[in-house]
């Protein structure tokens, strides 16, 4: 059985959930999806009203947000192209999601995932693949927080969002380009409510990767990395960590 042409040419789908399972599968699970855009800044689900849909993210980022009752936020996970959006199995928590950029998604109703997870074993077997490597990149993230200088937390933040976000730019090549032209899906503020670091620490240390050559800047959110690998190194032994966070 062939999947369906909306399929094939998916961007993502050789590296998110459906293409990890059967052709059989995926054409049970593309049957009750459907294609939605959300601008940036909308909530997805928040910690009151929990998802009653799930989705695979085709293009832009989502933030992973836990707000405390008095008011505190803090970023705890960002999300790219061909991750699973939602919180299965899960009945609360204080865990919301919201649009970083302007999204593309690939949804489906809880009630009718769930029928396909019924019926198709091996679906619920790479969901919970695709979930035990989310709860070991939150606490490879909590490693990041705590264990590393401000410099290697603000050079692996950008690493992984360039390196992230370059994978559905240029998809299918054998190697990235040395610089790249990318949108930060968050802003300096952000980065440092992510990072746990204060606003001016963050702005210190991306003059400082600008003035060694590292990258380029163009605006409050466009931004080149001029070497991936100086980019890289700039991070050290965190930028291992923080490629499996997310």
């Amino acid at each position: 059985m062939t999947i369906p042409a909306r399929c094939s040419t998916c961007p993502v789908r050789s590296a998110a959930l459906c293409g990890k399972i059967s052709d059989d599968a995926a054409n049970a699970l593309s049957r009750v999806m459907h294609r939605v855009r959300i601008p940036a800044g909308r909530v997805i689900y928040g910690a009151v009203e929990q998802p009653n849909s799930f989705a695979i993210l085709v293009s832009g980022v989502v933030k992973l947000v836990i707000t405390k009752p008095d008011g505190r936020q803090q970023i705890v996970g960002l999300q790219f192209p061909s991750d699973f959006v939602g919180r299965p199995f899960a009945d609360g928590s204080t865990l919301s999601a919201e649009a970083a950029t302007t999204l593309e998604l690939c949804c489906c109703s809880g009630r009718a995932f769930e029928n396909v997870l019924r019926d198709y074993p091996e679906l619920e077997r790479a969901l919970l693949k695709r979930l035990v490597s989310d709860l070991d990149g939150a606490r490879n993230w909590a490693f990041l927080l705590g264990r590393t200088t401000a410099q290697e937390k603000v050079a692996s933040l950008l690493y992984v969002i360039a390196d992230r976000m370059a994978r559905s730019v240029v998809r299918g090549c054998q190697e990235r380009p040395c610089a790249l032209g990318l949108s930060l899906p968050l802003s300096r503020m952000e980065m440092a409510e992510c990072l746990g670091l204060r606003l001016e620490t963050v702005c210190r240390q991306i003059t400082q990767l600008k003035s060694r050559g590292v990258i380029s800047t163009m605006g409050r959110r466009a931004f080149d990395v001029l070497d991936m690998h100086e980019l890289k190194q700039c991070a050290a032994n965190a930028t291992a960590v923080l490629d499996e966070a997310v």
